[in-house]
């Protein structure tokens, strides 16, 4: 089936909204991939990865018993769950945004974050990886597994991340096909063309009338 033309990868404004189709496109299904990876980075990395010292009786974060790798996993993942949910959004209504500037700074804005936190996600996965490595071993009563499980979530981010750069980058490069014209701008520019050609139409004359017919009155 023909798209018909396009601006950006999305067609004229209009159309019934279907959730499974919605959920099926490959940026909306990669956001939802990247939230997901964000909430159990956040959730294991600044809830999960904390234990008690046997030594001290405090509560230490256990990536290199320093608190930064707890504190930096959840700005990221809090982050990534932000700005997926925020694009997911911005996918519902691309389509029915009419302005091609619009959509092209929406394109922009899409391809700069999720290359900017593809590349957030492998410095945390950097980071985490080389901190659980250099950590002493913990006893077998603590269980390991939320500090690994955000290592590994980091690690798919980084992919998820990437690919909806990829797809966005892909968008930039369609650009505007001749052929399209939203809906809104024809709507504009036929109001504006129909009020000149009223206005050059009206003769001189017609208009020193009208003006002189106010004064009789």
């Amino acid at each position: 089936m023909d798209p018909g033309p396009q601006a950006y990868g999305a067609g004229k404004v209009g159309g019934q909204f279907n959730i499974q189709n919605f959920v099926r496109k490959p940026h909306v299904f990669v956001r939802l991939l990247s939230l997901l990876f964000g909430l159990i980075v956040y959730f294991c990395a600044s809830s999960g990865s904390w234990t008690t010292d046997t030594k001290t009786n405090e509560e230490v974060c256990m990536f290199k018993l320093k608190s930064f790798g707890c504190h930096i996993g959840g700005v990221v993942g809090f982050t990534s769950v932000i700005g997926a949910a925020v694009f997911v959004g911005g996918e519902y209504y691309f389509e029915n945004v009419p302005s091609v500037k619009s959509r092209k700074h929406y394109v922009l804005i899409d391809l700069g974050f999720s290359s900017l936190w593809s590349f957030w996600n492998f410095l945390l996965f950097i980071y985490l990886s080389n901190s659980w490595s250099d950590t002493p071993d913990f006893p077998d009563s603590i269980s390991t597994a939320n500090p690994t499980t955000a290592i590994y979530f980091a690690l798919f981010a980084i992919f998820s991340w990437g690919t909806s750069a990829y797809f966005s980058y892909q968008r930039y490069q369609m650009g505007v096909d001749p052929a399209f014209v939203s809906s809104f701008e024809a709507d504009q520019f036929g109001a504006y063309d129909e009020t000149q050609n009223n206005s050059s139409n009206e003769s001189p004359f017609n208009k020193q009338m009208s003006g002189k017919s106010k004064y009789i009155k």
